[in-house]
């Protein structure tokens, strides 16, 4: 009977104590602001293309061409580099295999060959989904003389959820590149 008693004490106090009825809160993320879809044309000695006017396009030379393309309100880089009278099969092949080393975090990668005749343009993309460290890789050449490989990274741990959105916005940015990607130097056949 005693036991009873403390039993209903307690039960009792923990009901009545309480003064505010606790309401879960909702998990929410950040949300995301992409910027406006306006272009600007950028080039260097090698090609040009079009890149979106709040990105910055940064250029470093070594014995091969290294470029950036930085998305600073995403919080992404696009990561080019560029090489003249190349082993394409060889560099092609480097491409595949650094998009194929995200096999052990990614869900699913998918490979999408492009090509381009009039403007000599041939390449692949590799779409990677999951929490990778990169979405995208891809690679492009006029199959004779260049070769670019380009390579998007976030600065930040991967977790696809919250960055699918910039993911496809990045992706659709690739795309756009491709259409108006040019070589202006090509070795003419």
């Amino acid at each position: 009977m005693r036991i009873k008693i403390i039993f209903l004490v307690i039960i009792t106090i923990g009901l009545f104590s309480c003064k505010e009825n606790y309401i879960p809160k909702k998990r929410a993320f950040f949300r995301l602001e992409t910027p406006k879809k306006e272009y600007r044309t950028i080039s260097n000695q090698e090609y040009k293309f079009d890149i979106l006017k709040s990105s910055r396009f940064i250029i470093k030379k070594d014995n091969k061409t290294w470029t950036s393309v930085l998305y600073p309100s995403l919080k992404a880089s696009l990561y080019l580099t560029y090489f003249s009278n190349p082993d394409i099969e060889k560099l092609s092949e480097d491409a595949r295999k650094s998009a194929y080393k995200h096999t052990i975090r990614a869900d699913d990668i998918v490979n999408l060959q492009f090509a381009f005749p009039d403007k000599k343009l041939y390449g692949t993309i590799y779409s990677i989904e999951g929490n990778a460290a990169t979405p995208v890789v891809f690679y492009f050449t006029d199959s004779i003389s260049q070769f670019l490989h380009g390579t998007v990274y976030f600065n930040c741990a991967p977790n696809s959820d919250s960055l699918k959105p910039i993911t496809h916005f990045i992706r659709e940015d690739i795309q756009h590149i491709i259409e108006s990607f040019e070589w202006i130097n090509h070795t003419k056949e």
